[in-house]
């Protein structure tokens, strides 16, 4: 995979996981299916050249906790642990910093690098009143690497929130949680492979287990 300067194409991927104390029961199952997603992408060469992966949890604080690597080099996967509050604008403030430090490393390899991507799972709405400043800093289309947003949201999740933090696509679960969780990481799986396939950034625009949320919704800053 090679842009036409003839360097290989690699895509940043971003995965932010909702840790907060109502994701408390999933944690077992979060760790299963990401494990599985990863190892899955491990076994494709084609995908694991493509696709750098960094794993971003949230709470009262973020957490990076795999920071950028190329998923033929990771060697273990963090443990995701389930606890206190939602709190969304420290989150997107760590993703725009973790962006602003990976891309350039990614560029300085000689790969072309595409626009990050960041998909988001979450269960809930926002504890914090004042994040939207922190979310449209990392959008911001004046920023060079301003990135891709991908929300999925289940359990207590509102559509006018999720469709104001999806910029490229917003989905919200119309099965129980357990499921939603599996199909969206698996759909992170496909859309990685079909990229790679592509040579650019593919999501889907349908996800089994969620309805897509128009992109009509307003809400208030």
């Amino acid at each position: 995979m090679s842009d036409n300067t003839g360097k290989k194409k690699c895509l940043p991927v971003y995965l932010v996981v909702d840790t907060s104390g109502s994701m408390e029961k999933h944690t077992e199952l979060l760790n299963q299916t990401v494990k599985r997603v990863v190892t899955h992408v491990a076994d494709s060469p084609k995908v694991a050249e493509f696709a750098h992966i960094s794993i971003i949890t949230f709470n009262t604080l973020p957490h990076v906790v795999l920071e950028m690597t190329s998923i033929d080099d990771l060697t273990r996967l963090p443990k995701l642990a389930c606890t206190a509050k939602t709190n969304y604008g420290a989150m997107f403030a760590q993703v725009r910093q973790s962006i602003e430090a990976d891309v350039p490393k990614l560029i300085a390899t000689g790969r072309g690098v595409l626009r990050p991507v960041v998909f988001i799972l979450t269960d809930g709405v926002p504890s914090d009143n004042d994040w939207a400043a922190q979310f449209n800093a990392l959008v911001d289309k004046s920023w060079r690497h301003h990135p891709h947003t991908v929300s999925f949201g289940f359990g207590n999740a509102v559509e006018p929130v999720l469709a104001r933090i999806g910029t490229l696509r917003a989905f919200k679960a119309a099965v129980d949680d357990k499921v939603a969780i599996t199909n969206m990481l698996n759909t992170l799986l496909h859309t990685l492979v079909q990229s790679a396939g592509a040579d650019g950034l593919r999501v889907p625009r349908q996800v089994p287990g969620f309805d897509t949320i128009p992109d009509d919704y307003m809400m208030d800053e």
